[in-house]
């Protein structure tokens, strides 16, 4: 819990039943992502969740877990995602480079191969998103395709129906948006990026 201090080292390996070393390991990494701090005679304690750097890939990963991840926390995802993304899009119709172009629309078409597993829809989506995301050419944008990668798989394994004809609809403005970012429509694709958005959130909130 925030706040909590943690035991003494030798306590905490053999509670965990590790070595010294590999605790010692993992201590580090853990300061590192801003999650605990050790201190001298203070001990090591977890830090607020304020603090956290959340757009940490792996931090991302832990609290988007299925068995972990609050309503709020995908929410928070979500809304990230409706500030973001639209502008990425209006960016990419812009800046896009023409093998860039190629990218999203091959993500795409991944996409909507008729027969394709759940686990290859994600990863397909996640490439589409992350390509316009690059399309941007804004290093800091595109830094954020950690955190769409999180809220799309958290998302599937959430395990939410989805019919036929709104799993079609959502193709089709995916491709929609690819094509406005292809033909350099820029407000096409910010207006488009912000009703998908808009629909996926009406989506989650009337399943949970």
């Amino acid at each position: 819990a925030e706040g909590e201090v943690l035991p003494i080292e030798q306590e905490l390996a053999d509670s965990l039943h590790v070595g010294r070393n590999a605790l010692r390991e993992a201590v580090k990494v853990l300061s590192g992502k801003g999650l605990i701090q050790t201190a001298p005679r203070s001990g090591t304690w977890v830090r607020h969740r304020d603090d956290w750097n959340l757009l940490d890939p792996d931090v991302l990963r832990w609290h988007a877990d299925p068995n972990v991840a609050t309503r709020k926390f995908m929410l928070d995802l979500l809304e990230m995602r409706r500030i973001i993304e639209p502008k990425a899009a209006e960016l990419a119709a812009v800046r896009a480079s023409r093998k860039e172009v190629g990218d999203i629309l091959s993500a795409y078409e991944e996409m909507s191969v008729e027969g394709i597993s759940q686990a290859q829809r994600i990863e397909a989506n996640i490439r589409f998103h992350a390509a316009i995301l690059k399309a941007s050419h804004n290093t800091v944008l595109n830094h954020f395709r950690f955190a769409i990668a999180a809220y799309l798989k958290a998302h599937a394994a959430r395990g939410l129906k989805v019919s036929a004809a709104d799993d079609r609809a959502d193709l089709e403005r995916h491709r929609l948006i690819a094509m406005a970012i292809a033909t350099g429509k820029a407000k096409s694709a910010y207006s488009l990026s912000v009703e998908m958005l808009r629909l996926n959130r009406s989506h989650f909130e009337e399943q949970l």
